[in-house]
């Protein structure tokens, strides 16, 4: 068995994540009992963890295949993703995984290989790993080591931007009306107060609200995170989108799939 250790930004990536690697037969491991030993050292035996009653218990989730052992790890925040890499791999883990990936979003006004940079250097800074010079590659060090800027590496945006693109191809009506409402809320309608849209005015803003509206339709009342795992964002042709594609390429390198 080969072990995988990926960081993500927040529970949506995570989803996305396993979405990705449903087609290479991976199969979600919630049950404790049958959690590889490997993975063990990773899971808190403690609540609440660090004395915080609110905080949500930082245990990774665990996607597995025959051959392949994945811990899909959310940081929280791009500020964090060092932190979990280094607090991993100082775990009592047997051995180093045989491979270390980061997904992070290009949401913020640094172009993304100035993102790709803080990221890269604070790994290089904190644990001894052999990252790449660019965004998207995978190095061929042990253990294999790569960080993808979301949406492709090369232009601003977030998984937002993908899981947009990926809608388009299930549910262009449902989208074009969200589209809409949207458009209509940028255009001043509805009385909203700049204190209402201070979310929505950040950069990924919009794009967020539209996934929110649409998963909101698709799986009411529940987390975003649950329509991504349940509903067709990313199947049949939109796998084959190129941007999708080419982080289907980043994480079969990186976990050596076929």
């Amino acid at each position: 068995m080969r072990y995988a250790y990926l960081v993500v930004e927040g529970p949506h990536d995570v989803e996305f994540v396993g979405r990705l690697l449903k087609p290479h037969r991976f199969k979600r491991e919630n049950n404790e009992s049958r959690l590889d030993p490997y993975w063990r050292p990773l899971v808190p035996t403690r609540f609440p963890y660090g004395g915080d009653l609110s905080r949500r218990v930082p245990v990774p989730t665990f996607f597995v295949s025959d051959t392949v052992s994945v811990a899909v790890h959310a940081s929280g925040g791009d500020s964090e993703i060092a932190n979990r890499v280094e607090e991993t791999l100082q775990a009592a883990l047997v051995a180093p995984p045989d491979a270390v990936g980061v997904l992070l979003d290009a949401d913020r006004a640094l172009p993304p290989v100035e993102r790709f940079g803080e990221v890269r250097h604070a790994l290089q800074a904190r644990v001894n790993l052999v990252v790449p010079e660019q965004p998207g590659q995978v190095s061929a060090a042990s253990p294999r080591c790569g960080i993808f800027v979301l949406p492709d590496n090369v232009n601003p945006g977030t998984l937002e931007s993908l899981l947009l693109e990926c809608a388009d191809i299930p549910y262009p009506d449902l989208l074009s009306d969200v589209r809409s409402l949207v458009s209509r809320v940028r255009a001043g309608a509805y009385s909203l107060t700049p204190d209402d849209l201070k979310d929505f005015n950040k950069p990924a803003g919009a794009h967020k609200a539209m996934v929110a509206c649409m998963a909101g339709i698709l799986r009411p009342g529940k987390a975003i995170q649950v329509s991504i795992q349940d509903n067709r964002w990313l199947e049949g042709a939109a796998l084959d989108l190129p941007r999708i594609a080419a982080l289907r390429e980043f994480l079969r390198v990186l976990l050596m799939l076929p």
